[in-house]
């Protein structure tokens, strides 16, 4: 066989000059060159979902760093420009993203320093002071009509319901009674010689009255004897009475102590109806307005309390200016170092405001608060106010009257046209009283009323600084 036609000459097979594998190595390398590729693309695959993964983890950082972490204050450079920086993802294509650094210590910030408010130890007390309360015979039949299972007898309480917080809510509660509160013995009469039954003063005691003058001119509407079963019955009650003296106690400090504050309270009247007096050998004495009696209680008192309180029962009735008189007395007040003047009796609101005494301190005086409570037939005697003010004593000692204001309130009824009896008996707030209510009050039988006719009896004649609707 010619050696150029051997057939295992690789140089023969299918007529090609170029050489060739064997088939089975060649589906070995095909098999492993798809491999490779393959292993390429997931490969690249794998990549891409890490980088674009990594990509998203970065926004998703900065979101949350952005929310949880409170952002730091900018920064002022001395020429006043606010600079910033930021936390941004790098935007640079084909780099990793890098996630910013998180921390859990706080922003710096700078906090300015809290100064706690200074610490007071001021010692304070309030006092609420009420005018003329009255109890006309009306007011006895209305309290009668108006019993109830809390009052069975003779129901007040409720005629004072429009003003009974503000009395409750003072630490000091005071109010001038007219007329005696002696028993039924004496009969239960209004004007002129008044004897109210005992519920009035039970009432005072559920309102929270602390302090209850009795030195006035219808003191003695029953004799000494009506004075005495007043006396020695108000004594039986939760307040303190003043103005209702023997001999033996004139004298005597009524001292109020609460808070910390003493207040003495001191009681004078300028008349007795009719020019009564007690008999000269009466255990009883009437507390006049008589400068020797007053310099030395106001000496006294002022030595054993914080303040000294003097209620005066003075003046003319139904007039809105004090009297000579009365402003003689207040200022003997003031001179003699009294804190506050309570002035009453004339039925109507007289001046308030401020006295100098004679050695550069200050009182305050309501010449009259007007009638609290009362059945009396004209507009003008419908309207009463309430001294409010505070007693403070700071720290160092220093002590002073604050605040004072006149409470406006008016008395309201209805008068039925057959008996004339007047009936309805309630005490409101002027703030609190509607043109309504005036309308259909008693006292346009005897003359005009009106709104605007009863805030003209309070700003004809206190000032607006110490009015407080």
């Amino acid at each position: 066989m010619n050696r150029n036609q051997d057939s295992n000459n690789p140089n023969n097979r299918g007529g090609s000059s170029s050489p060739r594998l064997p088939v089975g190595k060649d589906a070995r390398r095909s098999a492993y060159l798809r491999a490779r590729r393959r292993q390429r693309r997931l490969q690249l695959l794998l990549a891409v979902c890490v980088v674009v993964a990594l990509g998203t983890l970065a926004v998703l950082g900065v979101m949350v760093v952005r929310r949880k972490t409170p952002p730091a204050p900018p920064s002022t450079s001395d020429s006043g420009a606010v600079s910033s920086t930021s936390s941004a993802v790098s935007e640079n294509p084909g780099t990793t993203p890098t996630l910013p650094a998180v921390t859990t210590d706080p922003p710096a910030t700078t906090t300015p320093a809290v100064t706690d408010p200074p610490v007071s130890d001021a010692r304070t007390l309030s006092l609420i002071a009420c005018g003329d309360n009255i109890v006309h015979s009306d007011i006895i039949r209305d309290a009668q009509r108006r019993a109830n299972t809390a009052n069975p007898n003779y129901n007040f309480y409720d005629m004072y319901a429009g003003v009974a917080r503000l009395i409750g809510g003072a630490d000091i509660s005071f109010i001038n009674m007219e007329g005696n509160v002696a028993g039924p013995s004496f009969g239960y009469n209004g004007y002129p010689n008044f004897n109210a039954p005992n519920e009035i003063a039970e009432a005072f005691v559920k309102l929270g009255f602390d302090v209850v003058n009795v030195a006035n001119n219808h003191m003695l509407d029953n004799g000494e004897a009506g004075l005495k079963g007043t006396v020695e019955y108000f004594r039986t009650l939760n307040f303190m009475t003043i103005g209702g003296y023997k001999k033996t106690d004139f004298d005597d400090l009524r001292i109020f102590e609460k808070n910390g504050i003493r207040v003495a309270f001191l009681s004078y009247c300028e008349m007795i109806n009719f020019g009564k007096d007690v008999p000269a050998s009466s255990d009883y004495l009437i507390p006049f307005i008589k400068e020797e009696d007053m310099t030395r209680q106001i000496k006294k008192a002022k030595s054993a309390a914080d303040f000294v309180v003097v209620s005066l029962h003075f003046g003319e009735e139904d007039s809105f200016e004090p009297s000579a008189a009365q402003k003689r007395a207040a200022q003997l007040c003031a001179d003699l170092g009294a804190d506050v003047v309570i002035g009453h009796h004339s039925h109507t609101v007289q001046p308030a405001g401020w006295l100098t005494g004679k050695n550069g301190n200050r009182t305050f005086v309501t010449y009259s608060l007007g009638n609290f409570i009362s059945t009396q037939y004209y507009a003008k005697n419908m309207a009463g106010a309430m001294l409010s003010l505070t007693f403070r004593i700071d720290a160092d000692g220093t002590k002073s009257v604050e605040n004072p204001k006149l409470i406006p309130t008016v008395t309201h009824y209805v008068q039925d046209p057959a008996s004339e009896h007047r009936e309805g008996l309630q005490l409101y707030r002027v703030s609190e009283y509607t043109e309504a209510l005036a309308a259909a009050h008693g006292t346009n039988v005897h003359n005009a009323f009106s709104l605007s006719i009863l805030r003209a009896f309070y700003t004809s004649v206190i000032p607006e600084e110490f009015l407080e609707w």
